[in-house]
């Protein structure tokens, strides 16, 4: 798992000014991740994922402003269940919406993509 981190936060550093906080605790088969981290136009993403046995159980991936405004949010929380992928569903400000691959590298694609979007 950590080096499964440590590769995200190496592939995405072009957009990472700081990771502020990083906590990792386990107890018995179950694994917890949180980390915070502080993205260059000072936006914050704030990671939750919980692993048990090896396979990821539940997870929680937001995006916000310097502000605390949200942005957008990924998560498996089961209170969406009109969303065609559910439990898996984004919060957008358009709404909520269907997540198709709610994987961490895609989320941070999505914050790389959104970040270093060209001007127009």
């Amino acid at each position: 798992m950590i080096e499964r981190l440590r590769r995200l936060l190496e592939n995405y550093k072009e957009i990472i000014a700081n990771i502020e906080s990083l906590s990792l605790t386990t107890k018995g088969k179950c694994t917890i991740l949180r980390l915070k981290v502080i993205l260059i136009d000072q936006s914050r993403v704030y990671i939750r994922e919980i692993w048990r046995g090896g396979s990821l159980v539940d997870y929680s991936y937001w995006w916000v402003s310097s502000d605390d405004s949200p942005i957008e949010g990924w998560d498996n929380a089961p209170h969406h269940p009109e969303i065609p992928t559910y439990p898996h569903h984004k919060h957008t400000k358009e709404g909520v919406k269907e997540l198709r691959n709610p994987q961490l590298e895609e989320f941070f694609k999505m914050l790389r993509n959104s970040i270093l979007q060209p001007i127009e």
